[in-house]
């Protein structure tokens, strides 16, 4: 029996020198941050460091079916070479021919695709950034999330000394493809307009216009697309601009992604806006 747990703790051991070395030869998709799944990058370390910033940006919109170009930008720590995994919750992910630092794999048949780093890429001063396509879901009036992390690390291809973090989970408001019937049912009841400032703190303006006479409601949603105020509920109003105030304090909101959506004559639009405390 101890024969047995010697072998089985050596075969571990080794198993783990394989897998960190291999790490660094390409990446490894499977462990980008997804619904309750938050592995990360645990080849370099088992722990994300705060002191790593890794940020999505691109198109906060999108229409059911388009494309857009999104980048995830890495910086600080070691910051020689580094790496990432990146996915969506419904959407896909897919090779841009603006970078060729990057694959399209899956973790195993049925996972689902995720791009992760062919090889470690170094880093320009102390940022790293990796470029892709994004392309959204078909159906329409959904919000998407796309998820990722990176990595920097010294580069001698060891996990001593190396650093990872999450990025923020990156919203995306799934629109209406142009020129369907609903889309038009919003021009002719009315317009919602982004807010101003965006992002804020803590107060900001929700503007809208009423081409006719209607009942308005008006609610802020968090990420989870739980309501957490109710600025106008069911009330009546004639056509015209109109302007609401909204002051995240008064709900004791955190900093993070939040939706408003206005509905008029049984008719409903979705904006997104961020609170930074």
């Amino acid at each position: 029996m101890k024969k047995f747990i010697i072998t089985f703790i050596v075969i571990v051991f080794f198993g783990l020198i394989y897998q960190n070395i291999m790490a660094f030869k390409d990446g490894i998709v499977g462990l980008t941050k997804k619904n309750g799944n938050e592995t990360g990058c645990v080849c370099h370390t088992f722990k994300p460091s705060d002191s790593i910033s890794v940020v999505i940006s691109g198109p906060e919109s999108v229409r059911a079916n388009d494309t857009a170009i999104y980048v995830l930008k890495i910086a600080n720590g070691p910051a020689v070479v580094g790496g990432c995994d990146i996915s969506t919750s419904l959407g896909e992910v897919y090779l841009s021919s603006l970078d060729t630092n990057l694959r399209r794999a899956e973790a195993f048949t049925g996972a689902g695709f995720e791009l992760t780093h062919t090889h470690p890429v170094p880093f320009q001063g102390d940022t790293l950034k990796f470029t892709f396509k994004y392309v959204a879901p078909s159906t329409p009036n959904v919000i998407d999330t796309i998820f990722a992390n990176g990595n920097s690390t010294n580069g001698d291809t060891t996990s001593k000394n190396d650093h990872w973090n999450y990025a923020e989970n990156f919203q995306v408001n799934v629109l209406e493809p142009v020129g369907i019937s609903e889309n038009n049912s919003i021009a002719d009841n009315f317009e919602l307009y982004q807010n101003y400032p965006n992002p804020f703190n803590p107060e900001t303006k929700i503007r809208f216009n009423l081409n006719k006479s209607s009942n308005v409601t008006l609610s802020i949603f968090d990420a989870t697309g739980k309501v957490v105020a109710d600025l106008i509920n069911n009330k009546f109003y004639t056509s015209g601009d109109y302007s609401v105030a909204f002051n995240a304090a008064q709900y004791n909101l955190t900093s993070g992604v939040y939706f408003y959506k206005l509905t008029a004559n049984s008719v409903s639009d979705l904006r997104k806006m961020i609170l930074v405390k």
